[in-house]
């Protein structure tokens, strides 16, 4: 495969000779830079298999003389990218993953739940039919008191008392 790595580090097949003996050339330097910062031979290895892509990748572009800048610079990036990369998926060990997430209701808890919901919408169909309308414009699709009496022509006093109407049946629901 075009760029592929040698064990040894030089490059096999490469889209350009002359970058790919550049970096040969520099493959034990930037090893010993690599190393120095990530510890760990896999993530040297393919941070410098990276870096070779990388430079393969600007091709013509590359200034033989300033190469050697150019392949520091990206390994360097590649080094900063890894670690915010790791820092941002990090997850901490002490941390139970499991208690964080909301625990499925039983099939007991959602019956009473349901039933909850059912009482909720006897109460709001028992309410008169303005009122109603008002208590579920208002408390279910959140609508300002002054959009609600704009648009069923009342006053917003009105609405007011409608809203207090229907909670003191809902609360009355709740006590019993």
């Amino acid at each position: 495969m075009p760029g592929d790595l040698h064990p040894e580090g030089g490059a096999a097949n490469a889209h350009d000779p002359a970058l790919a003996a550049l970096f040969q050339e520099y493959t034990p330097l930037l090893k010993r830079f690599l190393w120095a910062r990530v510890h760990h031979d896999d993530d040297v290895a393919d941070l410098l298999h990276e870096t070779y892509e990388r430079l393969q990748r600007h091709g013509e572009r590359v200034d033989l003389s300033r190469a050697r800048s150019l392949l520091f610079t990206i390994a360097r990036n590649l080094v900063i990218d890894r670690a915010r990369h790791q820092k941002v998926s990090e997850v901490d060990a002490g941390v139970d993953v499991e208690s964080l997430m909301d625990p499925l209701p039983t099939p007991e808890q959602r019956a009473i739940d349901q039933e909850a919901i059912d009482q909720l919408n006897r109460v709001i169909e028992a309410l008169p039919p303005q009122c109603r309308r008002v208590f579920v414009m208002r408390k279910i699709h959140q609508f300002s008191q002054k959009a609600i009496a704009e648009k069923l022509g009342i006053s917003v006093s009105t609405v007011e008392k409608h809203v207090a109407a229907g909670m003191r049946q809902c609360r009355s629901l709740l006590q019993d």
